[in-house]
């Protein structure tokens, strides 16, 4: 049975401790950072490229929310600033523009 002295703590107890306390508790690693960025891009990439491929105004419509969606996230959480927002932005507006030329044509 475990004691009640709260000067006693065991090797366990003390990692935790020592865990709890730190200045980075629950904070996300560099290398956590790195990798969901790449993560939303490569999200994003896709969600675009998506646009370019829409076959049908239901499947473009997707691919314009996919991709507003994960660049919503991404600066929510901030993966991207707001200059590669504006980035991820045009580069949306010109697939949208491309689509809807050929649609047109």
């Amino acid at each position: 049975m475990k004691s009640s002295n709260p000067q006693k703590t065991d090797q366990f107890d003390q990692i935790i401790l020592s865990r709890l306390l730190a200045d980075d508790f629950a904070q996300p690693q560099i290398k956590d950072f790195d990798f969901y960025k790449e993560r939303a891009v490569s999200q994003i990439q896709t969600a675009i490229h998506g646009i370019y491929k829409s076959n049908n105004q239901h499947e473009f419509t997707i691919a314009i929310a996919q991709a507003n969606a994960f660049i919503d996230a991404a600066i929510n959480f901030e993966f991207i600033d707001l200059t590669e927002k504006a980035k991820w932005l045009d580069d949306v507006a010109k697939a949208m523009h491309a689509q809807l030329i050929e649609e047109s044509a």
